[in-house]
């Protein structure tokens, strides 16, 4: 994620606001584009999957913080932010056809969250900008299942639970669930996949 200095300016606001448990969200469109480009994992190179690309339009393979900051638009709802989120994108293969149907991608909606001893409330420093040139990472593209009991609390333990869906049902007399992996049933109402980092 990249950040313009006007976006740095209004998290630094932010921290100076007396909340506990201070966060905002940032509602992005649908994807700009959907394209095999990963400039962290694949800078330069045509990446292993297909992604699907919100924020500033001046995405690339070899997209740099220099040139997210020259965006001149961006998918997102705040425009001071020309940040970049990527996503793999989703595929259902049909069982009857045996194709692959792309899974209709609703947008993308980030949450910056203050959280734990940083927090104001627990006399932390608050909200602050993400330097220059920041870049973040969350899952593993080759994690198929869960594998530990939720709460060990190990490191292993903590980076599999930062990515949990939720089958969204409502509208229909089925139960939605949380999962992780891919679910179990059609998800009628969408499905809800959350990344923390």
């Amino acid at each position: 994620m990249f950040l313009k200095p006007s976006f740095a300016a209004i998290l630094a606001s932010l921290a100076s606001v007396e909340v506990a448990n201070a966060w905002f969200r940032l509602p992005c469109a649908t994807p700009l584009v959907q394209e095999r480009v990963d400039p962290i994992i694949s800078p330069g190179q045509i990446s292993q999957h297909l992604h699907s690309l919100h924020g500033g339009n001046s995405i690339s393979m070899n997209l740099t913080y220099n040139s997210a900051r020259a965006s001149t638009c961006t998918s997102c709802a705040v425009t001071q932010d020309l940040s970049n989120y990527w996503t793999p994108t989703l595929y259902f293969k049909d069982p009857t056809t045996g194709l692959f149907e792309k899974v209709p991608n609703g947008g993308l909606l980030v949450y910056y969250q203050n959280r734990g001893s940083g927090d104001v409330a627990n006399g932390g420093t608050g909200l602050k900008a993400f330097p220059p040139g920041f870049r973040m990472l969350s899952g593993d593209a080759t994690k198929r299942s869960k594998l530990y009991t939720e709460g060990l609390g190990t490191q292993a333990e903590l980076a599999e639970r930062a990515i949990k869906s939720t089958c969204l049902r409502y509208g229909t007399n089925n139960s939605g669930y949380d999962f992780y992996g891919f679910p179990t049933t059609d998800c009628e109402a969408g499905l809800n996949a959350r990344l923390h980092m």
